[in-house]
C-alpha cells in the first residue's frame, strides 16, 4: 500500500483498499464490467479488459512515475466497491489528477460516490494538493452532471481520437479545493 491509500484508507472506517495488481486483476475488472451499460456505453471507448486494466497499472502521465500512483481497488465490507486511480503532481505539484473514479454500478445513486470523493478531496488537501482535475468526455451526460454537481469547473476541452478511431470532445474539469462552499 502506497502512502496516500494509506491516507485515504484511515478516513474510510469499514473498508479496505489494496493496489490493482495481477492477484486482484480479475475483481477490479468486475467492478469495471458492472460499469458496461453505463459508463463504458457514454464514454463510447473500448470495454474493460484484463489486456487494458494490466496497462492501466503501469500507465502513467508526462512527468509521474510510479510512486506518484494510486490505481487502487477499494472494499466496502468486504465486498469490491470501486476503482479510484489517482495521480499526485499532475499537471502541476500543487493538484492531484483523478485518471478514474468508478463505483460498482450496485452501488450508484446511494450517495456513496460524493462521500467518497469528498473523503478523496480531503486525502489529497492533506497531502499538500491544493486542487484536482480530472478528464471526463463530453458524451458522458451522467458523469459530466456528477463533477459539476461536484463543483468541477470546465477549464479546456480537447478533440481525441479513440481506439475505434471516432473523434470525442475530453473535457478537462477542475476543482480548487480550497474555495470555499457557499
Amino acid at each position: 500500500m502506497n502512502g496516500f491509500l494509506s491516507q485515504l484508507m484511515e478516513k474510510l472506517p469499514g473498508w479496505a483498499g489494496e493496489l490493482i495488481c495481477e492477484e486482484n486483476l480479475q475483481v477490479a475488472l468486475r467492478v469495471l464490467e458492472s460499469n458496461r451499460d453505463g459508463y463504458y456505453t457514454y464514454i463510447q471507448e473500448e470495454w474493460p479488459t484484463e489486456e487494458n486494466l494490466r496497462e492501466d497499472i503501469t500507465a502513467l502521465l508526462p512527468g509521474r512515475s510510479l510512486s506518484d500512483k494510486t490505481f487502487a481497488l477499494l472494499y466496502r465490507e468486504e465486498v469490491p466497491a470501486a476503482v479510484v486511480d489517482y495521480i499526485e503532481g499532475y499537471p502541476d505539484e500543487e493538484t492531484g489528477y483523478i485518471g478514474l473514479f468508478l463505483l460498482d454500478s450496485s452501488l450508484h445513486r446511494q450517495g456513496m460516490g460524493t462521500w467518497l470523493l469528498s473523503v478523496l478531496e480531503q486525502t489529497a488537501l492533506q497531502t499538500g494538493k491544493s486542487r484536482l482535475e480530472l478528464g471526463c468526455y463530453e458524451s458522458n451526460g451522467p458523469g459530466l452532471s456528477f463533477w459539476t454537481k461536484m463543483g468541477f469547473e470546465e477549464l479546456r476541452r480537447k478533440p481525441r481520437v479513440g481506439a475505434d478511431g471516432h473523434t470525442r470532445i475530453l473535457l478537462s474539469l477542475g476543482k480548487d479545493l480550497k474555495k470555499r462552499k457557499s
